[in-house]
């Protein structure tokens, strides 16, 4: 029988899988499973992660979240084999670097369209004007409306020490570290390669299962694999100019474009776009 890790994590734990999938030195030796906890439903508990599933399952990935054991979690938990190593980790967030996001009736009403909202956008989503006059006005009043970026840094931290504290690997000391210098965020919950790679490096070192040598050889691989992998890069939510400067961001490039799944968009694009809520797929 094959043995696998099981990974109980959100979209973040895709990545995850697939990069251990990936992995030369554990082709035929370990395999690597997902349930997404941000999606599984009581059918799926069901018919899709019943005790076959279960069975192979050698260690286990879970991500926490705080707010208290959710009946998903429990549910998780009860039909795990008998004293299988569990390994907890974070979740990677970020809601400083995109301060306006908040409420848009037509996520509500479109949620696949531009699901990640921007309020200051929505207002200005009944004005009649020109693509210039357009952007520059929602740069004069994201300007005027633009919070304390400090304040909201430190809430972030705060969330990340919250979950760290519930958690066997800590991430925030190196997020807050390494945020301003390298890309870590696409949008909110989407990160790139080198924050999967941090993480993934983590938890390979952790799981008790794995030699030392085979531990070392995966992490070799974790390097390879996503030396030119770009992380949950379909929808890239691109950071506001002033954002970028307050936060101190020295990754930012005021000139580079953003993927929304087959299209690369600059900043300005983006927004307008946005606005007008433009059917992306003609």
């Amino acid at each position: 029988m094959s043995h696998s890790i099981l990974i109980y994590a959100n979209c973040q734990g895709e990545e995850l899988q697939k990069t251990g999938r990936f992995m030369q030195c554990m082709a035929g030796r370990l395999n690597f499973k997902w349930i997404p906890f941000h999606l599984v439903t009581e059918r799926d508990w069901a018919r899709t992660y019943g005790q076959d599933f279960m069975t192979d399952v050698v260690t286990v990935w879970e991500q926490v979240e705080t707010g208290g054991l959710s009946s998903n979690r429990a549910t998780l938990h009860e039909r795990l084999p008998k004293n299988v190593p569990i390994v907890t980790f974070p979740p990677f967030t970020a809601t400083c670097l995109w301060p306006f996001a908040g409420n848009d009736p037509r996520v509500a009403r479109d949620p696949d369209r531009y699901p990640w909202p921007d309020s200051i956008a929505a207002v200005l989503s009944t004005e009649d004007l020109p693509d210039d006059e357009l952007f520059e006005k929602y740069l004069r009043v994201t300007a005027e409306r633009m919070p304390d970026l400090d304040r909201r840094l430190r809430l972030d931290i705060a969330r990340w020490k919250a979950a760290d504290a519930i958690a066997d690997i800590p991430l925030s000391e190196w997020v807050e570290k390494t945020f301003q210098t390298v890309s870590l965020f696409h949008t909110s919950g989407h990160i790139t390669a080198p924050a999967v790679g941090y993480l993934m490096k983590q938890l390979l070192n952790r799981t008790t299962i794995l030699p030392p040598a085979l531990a070392r050889a995966a992490i070799g691989d974790v390097d390879i694999l996503l030396r030119r992998h770009t992380g949950q890069n379909f929808e890239c939510v691109p950071i506001h100019p002033l954002v970028a400067e307050r936060l101190n961001l020295r990754f930012y490039d005021p000139d580079a474009t953003y993927r929304w799944h087959a299209h690369e968009w600059t900043f300005r694009q983006y927004i307008l776009h946005y606005i007008r809520w433009a059917d992306y797929l003609v």
